[in-house]
């Protein structure tokens, strides 16, 4: 994996990235690789999370569905600004941007453009250079020929009078037993 790619992208980048197409079920990262991203991820964190708790103090949050308790201001729900800057699709949403996003913003983002570019730079470096594949499993060659001969004929249901030895078969096998001449001479 390149090293310069680990310091881009982190963990949900690459997953992100390797499901858009995917493909990421025939990618295996080593210990030492994902530790690599997972780092990758909380270095990202580190540098975003003093700039966040600032702009935290400084907005007040608005209640916007009345599913999630309080009562709802419509002129301040209506009024207020929405961080849309996290990605829905592949990557991590905090709870409470999810929750402050009403059902028409939600389908604003929902459907405004997507840009693969980090996709794509993370198929290239995996999938593109023949990085290290999961493999599968070898088949056992004598497994695979008891099943490819002729069809094996269908198990054929039927039912066998204890008295006369009568048998049958079909759909209504039981009907037709109950009915047996046999049993009626009691």
């Amino acid at each position: 994996m390149d090293s310069r790619m680990s310091k881009k992208k982190g963990y949900y980048d690459v997953i992100a990235g390797l499901a858009a197409f995917e493909c990421s079920q025939g990618v295996s990262l080593t210990i030492q690789e994902l530790d690599e991203l997972i780092k990758a991820d909380d270095d990202k964190q580190a540098q975003v999370i003093p700039n966040s708790v600032n702009e935290e103090t400084r907005k007040k949050k608005v209640t916007v569905h009345g599913y999630l308790g309080g009562k709802v201001d419509l002129d301040e729900a209506s009024n207020a600004s929405y961080d849309l800057s996290h990605t829905l699709l592949g990557g991590y949403v905090p709870k409470r941007q999810l929750e402050s996003l009403s059902s028409i913003d939600f389908a604003h983002y929902f459907h405004k453009s997507l840009e693969c570019e980090g996709a794509l730079q993370v198929y290239d470096s995996f999938m593109a250079n023949n990085f290290r594949r999961a493999t599968t499993l070898p088949t056992d060659p004598a497994q695979v020929n008891l099943h490819s001969g002729t069809p094996s004929p269908a198990v054929r249901k039927s039912l066998v009078c204890k008295k006369c030895g009568a048998k049958f078969s079909g759909s209504h096998r039981m009907h037709r037993l109950r009915k047996h001449t046999c049993n009626n001479k009691r």
